[in-house]
């Protein structure tokens, strides 16, 4: 928990200049940045780091996918670019499979390729909320919004009230009532935002409730991703990341 503390308040003081700068190319770089560590921290975990021609590839592709959202600026052009760049790079991987004479097996190409792509579409998919949707400059911060919140209170509840374990096979402290709370905390924060918006005279076309659901969801959806980093965590051994 202190690495996770520790970690959320250095990113916390990069991110608020950072998001002062969005309209820059400040912020991209910045995602690209943090997309690339992301990337080289799971190629590390999983043991795939040190064979340079998978590895280098990976981490080329998960810097320029944030900076390629931003370059293209339009959400069907960047899916269009996403089909050609993954033929392409499955193409690269086989040509890996079968080159590479058996000393990189099919399952290192698989996780490897596989969670680069989790890391970069997600990365790659704030870009796409601030520039391409609807009000997206300002309800892009929910991303972080949501992350954080869902995580913060997920904690404490769980700290306060937890009974029953979640998945213990996968997070053994996670408890269905810290689940709930998480996810009912990260609703009512994204009604917060949309109050705060109005009160600074920022329009949206969002209700209340919406605003809720999507809370809901966002929390929902936070917490697969951190389950899922765990069972990869507890299947190579790492005791925590970054």
């Amino acid at each position: 928990m202190r690495t996770r503390v520790i970690t959320s308040i250095v990113a916390l003081c990069v991110l608020i200049p950072v998001l002062f700068l969005s309209e820059t190319w400040v912020l991209p770089v910045a995602v690209a940045a943090s997309c690339l560590i992301a990337t080289y921290e799971m190629l590390k975990c999983v043991g795939t780091l040190k064979k340079k021609i998978l590895s280098i590839q990976l981490l080329n592709l998960s810097f320029a996918s944030p900076i390629l959202a931003r370059f293209i600026s339009s959400f069907e052009k960047f899916c269009l670019a996403l089909v050609c760049v993954a033929l392409v790079e499955i193409i690269y991987l086989m040509a890996i499979m079968v080159f590479s004479k058996g000393s990189i097996g099919v399952e290192e190409i698989s996780v490897s390729s596989f969670m680069t792509l989790y890391i970069a579409l997600g990365y790659s998919s704030i870009i796409l909320l601030h520039d391409c949707f609807n009000f997206g400059k300002h309800t892009y911060i929910l991303v972080f919004v949501g992350a954080w919140i869902t995580d913060i209170f997920a904690y404490f509840c769980g700290r306060l009230f937890g009974k029953h374990k979640l998945i213990p096979e996968v997070s053994p402290k996670k408890t269905v009532e810290g689940s709930i709370g998480g996810t009912l905390f990260c609703g009512l924060s994204f009604v917060i935002f949309g109050f705060v918006l109005r009160k600074l005279e920022i329009g949206i076309d969002l209700g209340y409730i919406q605003l809720f659901v999507f809370g809901l969801v966002a929390a929902v959806v936070a917490q697969i991703g951190d389950l899922c980093m765990s069972a990869l965590k507890r299947r190579y051994g790492i005791k925590d990341f970054g």
